[in-house]
C-alpha cells in the first residue's frame, strides 16, 4: 500500500532577518508542530525568506540610477531607482513598456523584474532581491538541516512567476537541492503501448506549485512547507535548476511571442 501524501505547512514562522539560520528555525518549528523532519522529505520554501535570512533586501533610496535606468524608467513609468535594481540583476532587457518589465537574470531565467519584489518586505522603499545563487542556497540549507537532524532531505526554493498565454501567477522552482528537478517519461511506454516523446514532467516546479497551496501569498507567515510521501523522486546529490531552463534551440514557443 502506498503511503499517502502530505503537503505539511509550517506556520507562524518568526519574521525573519539576516544571519538568522533559516534551517534551525525549520527545524524547530517543525518539532514544535509535532511533524519532525523525516528521511526523504521534501523541504520547499519562497524564495522571501532565504533572501531575508541571506541580506538580499535593499532600499532603493539608497540607490544611484543610471542614464539608462533613467531612459527605461520613462518607458515603463516605474521609479528610476527600482529599474536600476532590476538591471543589476539583469544580463539582457527583453521588454521594457508600460505593460510589462521582462528580463533575462544573470542566473539565466526569464521573469518580471528580475524578481526584484516587494511584498511582505518591511519599508516603503525596500525590496528583496532574489538569492544570488539558489542553488547554493539550497545545497547548504539542506546540508544544515541534515547537520541538525541527520535526515536526508531534499529542498526547493521556489518564486511566484507569470506565465505566457495564462492569467495568475504559479510558484515555480528557483533553486534546488538533493533531488533531480525533471522526471523523464521521453521512451517509456504509455497503457496502451505508445511510446512517449515529449513527456519530461519539470517535478521540481510541480512541488513548489503544491506547496503554495498551503503557504499562500499574503499575511500567513508559512513561507515552508513540507512534502512527504511522494514516492516518485529521484533523491541525488547533484542536481541543478538550470536543467529546467530551455535554450533558444530547445523553445517550441520561439517567435510566437
Amino acid at each position: 500500500m502506498s503511503r499517502p501524501l502530505e503537503i505539511i505547512p509550517l506556520n507562524q514562522l518568526p519574521l525573519l532577518k539576516e544571519g538568522d539560520d533559516l534551517a534551525g528555525i525549520i527545524v524547530s518549528r517543525a518539532k514544535k508542530l509535532g511533524v519532525g523532519i523525516r528521511n526523504r522529505d521534501l523541504v520547499v520554501m519562497g524564495q522571501k525568506a532565504v533572501s531575508k535570512v541571506e541580506g538580499r533586501i535593499i532600499d532603493i533610496g539608497d540607490v544611484s540610477p543610471s542614464k539608462r535606468a533613467a531612459k527605461i524608467a520613462k518607458k515603463t513609468g516605474k521609479t528610476p531607482g527600482f529599474v536600476e535594481i532590476v538591471l543589476r540583476e539583469s544580463s539582457k532587457v527583453l521588454r521594457a513598456d508600460k505593460d510589462a518589465f521582462i528580463v533575462r537574470t544573470k542566473g539565466g531565467a526569464t521573469c518580471l523584474n528580475a524578481g526584484v519584489d516587494k511584498s511582505n518586505v518591511m519599508g516603503d522603499t525596500t525590496y528583496a532581491l532574489l538569492p544570488q545563487n539558489p542553488d547554493a542556497s539550497a545545497r547548504r540549507l539542506r546540508k544544515r538541516i541534515r547537520q541538525i537532524t541527520g535526515m536526508q532531505v531534499a529542498v526547493v526554493i521556489c518564486d511566484t512567476r507569470s506565465r505566457p498565454f495564462r492569467k495568475g501567477q504559479v510558484e515555480e522552482s528557483i533553486g534546488v537541492a538533493g533531488l533531480n528537478p525533471l522526471i523523464d517519461y521521453r521512451g517509456q511506454k504509455d497503457l496502451f503501448g505508445y511510446t512517449l516523446r515529449f513527456k519530461n514532467v519539470a517535478l521540481a516546479d510541480e512541488l513548489a506549485s503544491a506547496a503554495e497551496l498551503v503557504m499562500g501569498q499574503g499575511r500567513e507567515r508559512t513561507p515552508v512547507a513540507i512534502i512527504r510521501g511522494l514516492s516518485r523522486v529521484r533523491f541525488q546529490n547533484h542536481s541543478a535548476s538550470k536543467a529546467l531552463v530551455v535554450n533558444s534551440e530547445e523553445d517550441l514557443f520561439r517567435g510566437t511571442l
